[in-house]
């Protein structure tokens, strides 16, 4: 991991996800670039190329600058002020988000982009839409929806939930995540949720499977754990409560396992609040 970008619109969760940035970008001693991009109003037709007035382009650039000089100056005081220094990059551009943020992290080879969710509850804002909807559908690279009050802190456990119906497919997914766990040296929790639909059987030629993988990227810090839950989002939350995890990961397939979250009805009647940041890497 050499390169996070941290998209931010400067509002003021957007400011707390940018300090939790920072302090991940030390932990990885990688460096950050900032990004900001200054939405086209809606009321402009979404066909390509929008020319705007330059004297109001050139303003809208101008208070950008500042704001971002003020955000950069912030998230270096409130990181770890002994550790790590990142170098921080500002970035910003007018047009559609995640236009400018795919361009900028595909220009500059972003390894992850962090993105901030509108609410408290990041599980069901996710669901809604919003910005963080559209990243996940448009974006080739992981992407990591940080809730607003998530306390910025180092990373020690991931925990990857899935319901493994398909682990072939998964395979490049978890080797990813084994990178980046290793990378920060933290432990990675292979969760199986199981919704009462899988025999022991099955479980042990899963569990096999992933521990010869595992086994071939030299990162000990791994463990397998089955999660029995009618519902998705309890297991998670059950993970989140007992195994003590800093990041739920999953893989995005169309008709898969998130995929299924975002359509099943139980996603949107959640009440408890997932209080993590969520990493979503595609599929290959």
């Amino acid at each position: 991991m050499k390169t996070l970008l941290i998209a931010t619109d400067l509002s003021e969760n957007a400011r707390h996800v940018a300090t939790y940035g920072y302090r991940l970008a030390q932990q990885l001693r990688a460096r950050v670039l900032l990004c900001h991009v200054m939405n086209i109003p809606a009321e402009i037709p979404q066909n390509g190329m929008v020319a705007w007035p330059v004297d109001i382009y050139d303003d809208m650039l101008h208070d950008s600058d500042k704001e971002l000089a003020k955000l950069k100056n912030r998230m270096m005081a409130e990181g770890d002020v002994i550790g790590y220094q990142p170098e921080i990059i500002c970035i910003h551009d007018g047009g559609f988000v995640t236009d400018v943020v795919n361009a900028e992290a595909q220009a500059n080879q972003a390894d992850i982009i962090l993105i901030g969710t509108h609410g408290n509850d990041a599980l069901t804002t996710l669901m809604i839409g919003n910005h963080s909807r559209k990243m996940i559908e448009a974006t080739s690279r992981p992407l990591l929806l940080v809730p607003a009050g998530v306390t910025a802190k180092p990373i020690k456990r991931i925990a990857f939930g899935s319901d493994f119906k398909q682990p072939a497919k998964e395979i490049d997914v978890i080797n990813k995540l084994v990178g980046f766990a290793k990378a920060l040296g933290a432990e990675l929790i292979l969760a199986h949720i199981d919704q009462g639909h899988d025999n022991p059987e099955y479980t042990a030629i899963v569990k096999k499977l992933l521990m010869e993988l595992i086994a071939k990227n030299n990162h000990q810090k791994v463990s397998y754990e089955v999660v029995k839950s009618n519902h998705v989002e309890n297991g998670l939350d059950w993970l989140v409560r007992h195994a003590h995890v800093d990041v739920i990961a999953f893989a995005h397939r169309e008709h898969g396992f998130l995929n299924q979250m975002f359509n099943g009805s139980h996603t949107q009647k959640a009440s408890d609040k997932m209080p993590v940041p969520l990493l979503v890497i595609k599929e290959n």
